[in-house]
């Protein structure tokens, strides 16, 4: 596991998200929200990864007391 605690799959997942954020951004604009909800999307993505590797941990803390 990574030093962060990610899995080999969750970092896949987070790149995916990263290669998803830099595509979208070379798209040509067709609203002016588009920016910032996609971005918030992608946060809201990311916030369900980074609470991954707390969960794990939390889950271990209380199956071992």
């Amino acid at each position: 596991m990574p030093e962060a605690g990610f899995t080999a799959g969750e970092m896949q997942v987070l790149g995916a998200l990263v290669l998803a954020w830099n595509s979208f951004l070379a798209l040509p604009v067709e609203h002016s929200d588009d920016v910032r909800e996609f971005r918030t999307i992608i946060h809201h993505a990311e916030a369900m990864m980074l609470m991954r590797p707390g969960r794990r941990h939390l889950n271990g803390e209380v199956a071992n007391g």
